[in-house]
């Protein structure tokens, strides 16, 4: 259990981390440790209306007669496009831009790791590993969902961002279901949220460098 916490709170760090380099004084304001807290809290909609919704889909008659695929589509398509909303939701606290955006994906990332390693019986270095990425890809994730607000362009970007993630879950489903193999899932993963993250990182600074210009 002791090893436990000493992972969760290491995933703090990164967290906070990732977050830092988007801007590391506006990571130490207020508004910010606040939109944090709401991240993390918005982690509750997955068992409040993602799984509820899910076992009504797996329970119906038309989920039953669908094939495995679009079984594992549908299923993270739920997943996507709830946890995309409420991290966003969460981001609208302070202004809603690209900055907030990341800190509550931060937030929500990081009870998602908390939760995990909480509940499984043993922490192996794939799960480690694979917690490292899904922190990277929350925070960026909802990043670019509020860089589209900013850009007067929600709606276009939290369908694209839902998508992608319903994309990712999408592989762990047909891992579970052994249609994949689980390097194949993990490398894939892995990637989306690396590219994921570059972009956010990018759009990020290239708007303050804009706003500012560097002498």
């Amino acid at each position: 259990m002791f090893h436990k916490i000493v992972f969760d709170f290491l995933f703090l760090v990164y967290a906070l981390f990732l977050v830092a380099l988007f801007g590391f004084r506006k990571l130490i304001s207020k508004n910010s440790l606040t939109v944090f807290i709401l991240g993390m809290l918005s982690f509750g909609s997955i068992f409040i209306i993602q799984v509820p919704i899910q076992k009504l889909l797996s329970n119906s008659v038309f989920f039953y007669n669908l094939s495995d695929i679009l079984k594992a589509i549908l299923y993270a398509s739920v997943a996507g496009f709830i946890q995309e909303f409420f991290k966003a939701l969460a981001a609208f606290y302070d202004n809603g831009d690209s900055f907030s955006g990341a800190v509550a994906g931060a937030g929500f990332g990081f009870v998602e790791v908390v939760f995990i390693f909480l509940s499984a019986p043993f922490v192996s270095f794939v799960a480690v590993l694979e917690r490292i990425f899904t922190v990277m890809f929350h925070t960026s994730s909802t990043s670019l969902v509020m860089f589209g607000k900013e850009k007067n362009k929600f709606l276009i970007f939290y369908v694209g961002l839902s998508l992608v993630h319903m994309a990712v879950d999408t592989l762990a489903v047909l891992f579970h279901m052994h249609y994949i193999t689980l390097s194949f899932t993990e490398i894939s993963a892995a990637a989306i949220s690396f590219l994921l993250f570059s972009a956010a990182l990018f759009l990020y600074k290239k708007k303050v460098n804009h706003i500012i210009p560097i002498s």
